[in-house]
């Protein structure tokens, strides 16, 4: 289902580069603040470091008021993580993390990065294809990316915008 003229991230021998391009691409994707009851949508898509596995799908949000001096959002959507590349000999898995900002008890709670805590198509545990819900309430400053896997490990990273 991969578009040949999607754009995809590689950097083979090119550490500092790709470290510097994700940065920038992770800066660029905060939910912008738009009118009470505007929504926005968009497809959204990252790939892995080595193309071992890509993220693609469809992501909305709609303003929600605001609280603490910020505006918040309820968003809607669905991301796939599929297997690209053959990366079992180094790779267990690819998964779907986010980031961002949760209004709740009062206040503004930092989200580390973690997965989506819905999904279907596979339970995350190894290769193949995985549908991510990002389906969330009250947040702002959400941000995505798809990571390899292995040994327990998360890297590989790559922003997904």
């Amino acid at each position: 289902m991969r578009s040949k003229n999607a754009p995809t991230t590689t950097a083979k021998g090119r550490t500092v580069p790709y470290l510097l391009t994700t940065l920038a691409s992770a800066a660029a994707l905060a939910l912008v603040p738009s009118a009470a009851g505007a929504q926005t949508a968009g497809t959204v898509y990252g790939a892995t470091y080595g193309d071992c596995y890509e993220a693609f799908g469809w992501y909305e949000w709609t303003a929600d008021g605001s609280a603490g001096g910020y505006p918040k959002y309820d968003t809607d959507g669905s991301i796939e993580v599929i297997q690209l590349e053959n990366c079992n000999s180094w790779i267990d898995k690819g998964i779907l993390q986010y980031s961002g900002k949760k209004w709740q008890n009062g206040g503004w709670t930092t989200l580390g990065w973690r997965q989506p805590p819905g999904f279907v198509g596979g339970d995350g545990s190894g290769p193949g294809e995985i549908d991510y819900f990002v389906d969330f309430k009250d947040v702002r400053d959400i941000r995505f990316r798809v990571c390899n896997v292995h040994d327990g490990i998360v890297d590989g990273c790559s922003s997904v915008s």
